[in-house]
């Protein structure tokens, strides 16, 4: 596994060492769990902000984000932001064919 360095502050620092004295584990095993749980966020974030501005569909930022696509309409809700939807599409499926 490669190995990087960041800066942290003392007190960022002491709190990791707090949770991890609590959990019985290493420091590393607590911030490998922030950076992927954070990672997954900022993931999350990227794609609604993605389907909000129409830059892509739901289905290919529910695939970005890591998530069925019938999860990422309930993040979508839970963040109040509406489905978007393609009018001309809505027409069609409701005059049917022909």
């Amino acid at each position: 596994m490669p190995v990087t360095t960041l800066r942290l502050s003392d007190e960022e620092l002491r709190r990791i060492d707090r949770l991890a004295r609590k959990q019985g584990v290493d420091r590393a095993v607590i911030l490998r769990k922030a950076i992927s749980g954070g990672l997954r966020e900022v993931q999350m974030e990227e794609a609604v902000a993605r389907y909000q501005r129409g830059e892509c569909s739901a289905w290919r930022a529910a695939s970005d984000a890591g998530l069925g696509l019938w999860e990422f309409l309930d993040e979508l809700r839970g963040r109040g932001v509406p489905f978007r939807t393609d009018e001309r599409h809505l027409e069609e499926l409701i005059e049917g064919p022909g």
